[in-house]
């Protein structure tokens, strides 16, 4: 159901998600945050008929985690409100994204939803949302630009358009730092597929992560692929603007066959990711990413929705890969959706790119993009990403479990971040050293 207040206020600035926008005072919006609001802008009560919660503070810092199979499931004595199948999905269709109908409707046999009690998760550490109290009313959008977001996470609690609802994507909480292995999997239609590993180091630099910063990016990556064959050993470093629209994303890599390190072309907007199968292009990287100046952006208000949520299941460490990766989809036992409100954000082409009109379904607790439907001129579903949140609850970070993207026509997908098998530690929340994230120091670490 969605606040009157919502319905207004899209109605009224639906035409113009990328212009500069009047938003309510910086008073407004502070007293807002400590009524009615969650300290990151999320409606803090249910809806009219339950199904979901009020916000209470998310989850604590505990249970602690299990070595063996990683984060405990604070829900697993949850069972199943019901099960979504292609015989019933007209029954919820109002609480359905297009992108599930058609996984329904594609996947009758193999595809189904089950459904669970919403659990409102999300946490964030107090430091963190007093600087997004502190930055209230300071950020500001000038057309495809943002400027002034200082430290905060939330640069737009209460978001006048659009754009900066995806915004607030970007600039989400994501532990400061992190260094962590991962893989992503790009799988055939028939279930074949093949892993590509990283070992990668994040430092938002935005939020006070990097030692000896001079400002002016919003986080730098590190990434040590080690598989497949024909990738062990390369490098690969990407600064990223907080601005990018001003200042494009730079990226270089470390080729350990001719030990040379080079500066790479454009890495943004639709070109296709390594490795990837053609499956995902680099602006959809972590639910979304990089300058918008290719799109219009509308906001068109709240809705709920079901989404992949609390996926402690999925991220089980005991599991193999090959339980988890089936044809045409993961294992649908594992997923976990709940009900929840999100924004709603369109994306229209303005210039050159290979989509022409998105929808994203932004979850309001997290920022995170929950899901995202692609169409082609022609007005046809082309693609679909589904994406499964958890709240890793020792530091108070929600992030993703997966991201999966769909090509739906043909059945294959790609998946990311899964990390069931692999025994590096993850870290959180150290200072990034500035040499390390230096071009000049790519061959040196190459040649550990």
């Amino acid at each position: 159901m969605r606040s009157p207040w919502l319905v207004i206020l899209a109605l009224l600035l639906a035409a113009g998600g990328a212009t500069a926008s009047r938003a309510p005072s910086a008073a407004d919006q502070s007293a807002r945050l400590g009524t009615d609001l969650t300290p990151v802008g999320a409606e803090r009560s249910g809806n009219a008929d339950g199904s979901i919660s009020a916000w209470t503070g998310g989850l604590p810092k505990a249970p602690p985690i299990d070595p063996k199979i990683g984060y405990i499931d604070p829900f697993a004595d949850d069972r199943p409100l019901y099960t979504i199948t292609a015989a019933d999905g007209d029954k919820y269709k109002d609480i359905l994204s297009a992108g599930h109908m058609a996984l329904l409707k594609r996947d009758a046999r193999t595809f189904h939803m089950n459904v669970y009690p919403t659990r409102r998760s999300a946490a964030y550490p107090e430091d963190v949302l007093a600087e997004v109290k502190k930055h209230i009313g300071l950020a500001k959008t000038d057309a495809f630009h943002v400027r002034d977001v200082g430290r905060s996470t939330v640069p737009f609690p209460v978001p006048a358009n659009g754009l900066q609802v995806m915004w607030n994507h970007v600039f989400r909480w994501r532990g400061g730092s992190v260094e962590r292995e991962f893989i992503f999997a790009p799988v055939q239609g028939n279930g074949a597929f093949y892993v590509v590993k990283m070992h990668q180091n994040v430092v938002f630099d935005q939020q006070g992560y990097m030692q000896d910063s001079r400002g002016g990016s919003l986080f730098r990556v590190n990434t040590l692929f080690l598989s497949p064959p024909s990738a062990i050993g390369v490098r690969t470093l990407t600064w990223e603007p907080i601005n990018p629209v001003s200042e494009a994303r730079t990226r270089w890599q470390f080729t350990p066959q001719t030990m040379d390190t080079r500066r790479l072309p454009s890495f943004d907007y639709d070109t296709m990711e390594p490795y990837t199968k053609g499956m995902r292009t680099a602006d959809e990287n972590d639910g979304w990413n990089g300058a918008p100046d290719r799109f219009d952006w509308k906001l068109l208000g709240k809705r709920e929705l079901l989404i992949g949520y609390n996926g402690y299941k999925l991220a089980n460490r005991a599991l193999p890969y090959a339980a988890i990766v089936l044809p045409r989809n993961l294992d649908p036992n594992l997923l976990r959706y709940e009900r929840h409100r999100v924004w709603v954000v369109e994306a229209t082409r303005r210039k050159p790119h290979q989509y022409f009109r998105r929808i994203f379904y932004v979850d309001e607790d997290t920022w995170q993009v929950a899901q995202e439907e692609v169409y082609s001129k022609e007005g046809q579903l082309w693609r679909f990403g589904d994406h499964h949140m958890m709240q890793f609850y020792d530091v108070q970070v929600p992030w993703y479990a997966a991201t999966i993207h769909h090509t739906l026509k043909t059945g294959a997908y790609i998946v990311t971040y899964l990390s069931n098998q692999e025994p590096f530690p993850t870290c959180w929340g150290f200072k990034g050293r500035t040499v390390d994230y230096l071009p000049t120091s790519l061959r040196v670490q190459g040649l550990r």
